[in-house]
């Protein structure tokens, strides 16, 4: 521990804010138990698990008041569904989060070595956000509904956008708030390429299906056809991109063109790898287990907080994953 010189109010407001949007999107309560997919847990657990990680990260020494219900490497997926009831899970989120700001206000300030000393604030108030799309997309899937979720897109007139390449600059070079994979900041050498000016769509994702009776993404007789295709995995997007003659852009590609979020994540061809002089933070495995094995997702999904969005910010899922809310664009060479 170590005393902050300087007032804790805007961390303060950081956590408060990511509560704030965490109960705003909250479902009633006879879904927290509920586990639609092994792929994901119930709404009840990333409750507890919030509130696990302030405590572990922003109470150090203190021990867990649920032992280990809510660390996700010794309580597998299928082993989450037996939790304390609501009211308890409520009252855990409000006590710890009091007893956070408490110590803040006391100066009380937990840092990670080599990094500024506001990062485990902002990281655990990232983590919230970050579960907080969980707790919609779980809550969704309770529902059935999705693969109904993404919005419809805006007209473009555009056929496509082009982009000059050349030498950009990648990743973030905020110690504060980035995580270790998006750091640290580099350079990359970019050809001149081209992008669609939006997502695909169901509409043109259906002549896509028609044309080579491809299996169809999840839920998608029912998906809104001027909408961007969602619920589609890596291999769906890469198969739609080759058919019509393009590619899937990369992740740097996709960055570098600063386009505003349409409402899916967008798969890129990028395998989720270190960037030149990574380092773990704030522990070992947060990005390590999932280099060489997961594609990169970039920009955001209609369940995003926009206090996550970032062009750096970098998602990453197993190649065949089809249950979030993912879309993608087509990319090329000129």
């Amino acid at each position: 521990m170590k005393a902050r010189a300087a007032s804790p109010s805007p961390l303060l407001a950081e956590l408060e804010s990511a509560r704030e949007f965490l109960f705003s999107i909250l479902p009633p309560e006879e879904f927290w138990l509920e586990q639609p997919s092994p792929s994901y847990s119930p709404i009840g657990w990333h409750l507890g698990h919030i509130a696990a990680m302030q405590e572990r990260w922003l109470l150090p020494g203190e021990p867990s008041r649920y032992g280990s219900t809510f660390d996700p490497v010794a309580t597998p997926k299928n082993g989450r569904v037996r939790l304390p009831i609501a009211r308890e899970l409520r009252a855990y989120l409000d006590e710890v989060l009091v007893r956070v700001c408490d110590g803040l206000r006391a100066g009380r300030m937990p840092g990670v070595l080599g990094l500024p000393e506001m990062f485990l604030v902002q990281h655990i108030a990232q983590h919230e956000l970050q579960h907080a799309e969980h707790v919609q997309v779980v809550h969704a899937l309770c529902e059935r509904r999705l693969h109904r979720m993404a919005p419809a897109g805006a007209m473009h007139a555009a056929d496509r956008l082009e982009f000059r390449g050349g030498r950009v600059q990648v990743g973030s070079d905020d110690a504060a708030r980035a995580y270790d994979n998006e750091r640290p900041q580099h350079v990359v050498e970019l050809k001149p390429y081209w992008l669609d000016p939006a997502p695909v769509t169901v509409g043109q994702f259906a002549e896509y299906l028609a044309a080579t009776k491809a299996p169809a993404p999840l839920g998608f007789a029912e998906q809104p056809p001027e909408a961007p295709v969602t619920c589609v995995s890596w291999h769906d997007a890469d198969g739609y991109a080759r058919w019509r003659g393009a590619r899937l852009p990369t992740e740097h590609e996709l960055e570098a063109a600063r386009l505003p979020p349409c409402g899916v994540w967008e798969w890129t061809s990028s395998w989720l790898t270190p960037y030149p002089g990574f380092r773990p933070y704030p522990y070992e495995g947060y990005s390590k287990p999932w280099f060489g094995t997961h594609r990169v997702l970039r920009g955001a999904s209609w369940a995003t907080s926009p206090d996550l969005v970032r062009p750096s910010l970098r998602n990453w899922y197993l190649p065949e994953f089809r249950e979030l809310p993912s879309g993608f664009r087509c990319a090329g060479a000129f």
